[in-house]
This record gives structure tokens, sequence and C-alpha cells, in this order.
């Protein structure tokens, strides 16, 4: 017992017995806020291409990939059914038009009643209209192309029956310019708000790994998308694709900066989680208890409503939190790691954040009316975690280790 009194006091006197702090030092550079999200690259403009007949397909003069004009004929339906409706139609119109026509010149004479010679008239121009929209239909099945561009897509081979009776069916899309596309994203209506048009945005795509494609926002969309509970906003990035390297379909990652400072002071987020697991003998220390309620208070005020101090990244519900959703000018409590050898100590300080990149927050100047406000200054060590045995924090408490920062 003896030997273990006197290995304890030389311990306490020369600190082997100090807890081993992680630390991360202050720094000046540029902070970006930013939004990430998934989409789809899909060509600004393309048209569904379809028919308004039925019938067999006869002929397809064009294939995947293929550039056509305005006009072009790249498709025919078999046209023997329509050839003998227009020309029954044809027939009907021929037979009216001459009724019509003799009794002009004996109504001229007084040969025939008014009444007969409205009847044939009505049935000239009835005839007349059929064999107008016989002959559409006729026209109908060579299908052409509506603009310019490229075929994507081709739904049908020859051979193939189409049927048109409830909706024309789609044969195939043409993108009018694979050279100017743009990204469909999916945004959450918590960040939806912090997002303008103009905004400075980039994306990646599996297909070219490392190389980031220069973007920005084009439309976002006013109608919602609710899937199970989540709502969503539709959001347009620009995509040039000068070279063809982008294609229809591919999933883009894409990130929209919201906020951004070129120099600011930083501090990680991690040295605004951590808690000390005992505060007595600490410079500034308090009650325990009390120090935890008021760490836990000021931790929760400074996240959005229902997220879980544990993750730091997910909000209420399951949505991803945003770095930028953080409240700018709270007042949070740090520590901040003072003194030199074996004389540091740890010393609880209050500080004033702005924006957050997730990692790292803006560290602000205090406020001229708050009293308890304290300037930190680039290479000051903040607390980000602690190793070794907790008692030697404040000379009390258990001797298990703490292997990082607590967070709850």
């Amino acid at each position: 017992i003896v030997i273990y009194s006197l290995w304890k006091l030389t311990a306490n006197l020369l600190g082997w017995n100090q807890p081993t702090y992680k630390t991360a030092a202050i720094d000046e550079g540029p902070l970006v806020v930013s939004i990430s999200a998934s989409g789809t690259l899909n060509p600004v403009k393309s048209v569904q291409v379809g028919t308004q007949v039925s019938g067999m397909i006869q002929e397809i003069y064009v294939d995947f990939n293929a550039t056509v004009k305005k006009g072009q004929v790249i498709a025919r339906i078999d046209p023997r059914e329509w050839q003998a409706k227009f020309d029954q139609a044809d027939a009907n119109y021929i037979l009216a038009k001459r009724n019509h026509d003799n009794n002009q010149r004996l109504i001229e004479k007084n040969f025939v009643s008014p009444a007969a010679f409205d009847q044939t008239l009505s049935a000239y121009k009835s005839a007349k209209a059929a064999l107008t929209m016989a002959k559409k239909a006729l026209d109908d099945t060579i299908i052409k192309a509506p603009v310019d561009g490229v075929v994507v897509k081709r739904s049908v081979e020859p051979g193939q029956t189409v049927a048109a009776s409830l909706q024309a069916p789609e044969l195939f899309i043409i993108a009018q310019d694979l050279a100017d596309m743009q990204v469909e994203t999916a945004i959450d209506e918590s960040d939806v708000g912090r997002i303008v048009e103009g905004m400075s945005a980039t994306f990646t795509v599996d297909a070219f790994p490392g190389k980031v494609f220069k973007s920005q926002v084009k439309q976002i969309r006013k109608a919602p998308i609710n899937i199970q509970n989540v709502v969503t906003y539709t959001v347009l990035l620009t995509a040039q694709n000068s070279d063809l390297k982008l294609l229809p379909g591919m999933t883009a990652n894409a990130t929209i900066i919201t906020e951004q400072k070129e120099s600011v002071m930083r501090i990680p987020n991690a040295a605004l989680r951590f808690r000390m697991p005992s505060t007595e003998g600490a410079d500034r220390g308090a009650d325990k208890g009390a120090d935890k309620s008021d760490a836990k208070n000021a931790d929760a005020k400074a996240r959005p409503n229902g997220m879980n101090s544990m993750s730091g990244s997910v909000a209420a519900g399951g949505k991803p939190y945003s770095p930028g959703a953080m409240v700018a000018g709270r007042s949070r409590k740090v520590w901040v790691l003072e003194g030199q050898g074996l004389g540091k100590k740890p010393i609880q300080k209050t500080v004033r954040v702005g924006l957050s990149d997730g990692s790292l927050s803006e560290l602000m100047p205090p406020k001229e009316d708050a009293a308890v406000e304290e300037t930190l200054k680039p290479g000051d060590l903040v607390i980000i975690g602690i190793q070794g045995n907790v008692a030697g924090a404040g000379g009390s408490g258990s001797n298990r280790p703490a292997t990082g920062p607590r967070l709850f």
C-alpha cells in the first residue's frame, strides 16, 4: 500500500496520470458551403416520335445514333388498309360532288326544291371532309423526323404491329442537340430554399473518374415530388457537352455551392462536439452536472431540431443533415489547451461560429456586448478528443480510458 501510494504521488507530480489530448490547430483558409445531390444527365430537348395510325411497321430507315434531318423519312407503316380507305373516300367525294353540281344547275331553273339542294350540298361537304381525313391518315403511315437531331432510342422492329387507339405509341426518341445537356437533380425541401438560379455548381460522372465538370443552376422547378413522405424539388444544372463524351442517362454527382468565403478563421467541428469527461480541476471548471447540462443545451441549439448528436450528420426523419443549415452566429463552448510542457491545461472558452461545411466552421469575432465570448487566434490548439487516464483530467473519477470525444 505504501509503495502504491508513493507511486501514485510520483505519477501525479510528474504528470504520468494525465490524459493525452487530441488537438487540432485553428487556421485560416477558404470555406465553402455546398449541397450535394445525385441526378441524371438528359438532353435539354428531346422529342418522342410516335404514330397516329395503327398498323404493321413495314420498313425502318434509321437506327440508334443515326443523325437525322427535319422531314426525313425514318419509318413506314403498311399503307394498304389506309390506301383502301382513301380510295373509298375519294369515290364518295366524286359522287357527292357530281350530285351537288347537277342540283346547282337545276335549282337555277327551279327544277329542284331548295331542300333537295341542301341535302346534296351537305353530302358533298361531308364527303370532302372524309376525303381530307383519309388523306391525312394515309400520309401518317410515313413517319418523318420532326426535328434535326440524333436517334437515341428505337422502340420498334420491322414487322411489329403498333396500335394507336388511346395514345400514340412511342417509336423513336430524337435528341435535338447532345452538345447541350442538363443534369436533373432532386433537392430536399430543407435545402431548396438556399438555392437560387445562377449559382455555381460542379458534377462528376462515374464514366470519367477524377474529372470535374463545371456547371450552374439553370432552373428550380416548383412542382414538388413526394416519395414516401419525403418532399424533393427538381433542380436543373447546365452541362456543356461539346466533345459529346457525356451520354444521356448517366448518373451525375452534383455539388451546388451556396456560400463561400475566401479567407476565414476555421475551427474543426469535432472541437465543437467535444465534451470533457470530468471538469474538476480545470481552470474554468464548475459543477460537473451543470457543465454537462450547459454543454448539451449549447450543442442542441446549434443543431437542427431532432438531429442526433451521435451521428452529427443525420436529422429527424432520416433526412441528411445539411452543414449550411447550422444557425450562424451561435455561441459554442470549446476546450483550448494552454500552457507549456507538463503545465498544459484544458480551459473552456465560449466562441461564436458562423458558416459550416460539415467538417470545419467559421470562427467569428465576439459581439461587442457579449462578455462571455472570447477570441481565439490561428495556431491555438483546441481539443477534439482524449485518451489515457480520464481521472487525470480533474484528479477524481474512474480509471477507465477515454478513447475519443464524448458525443452525448
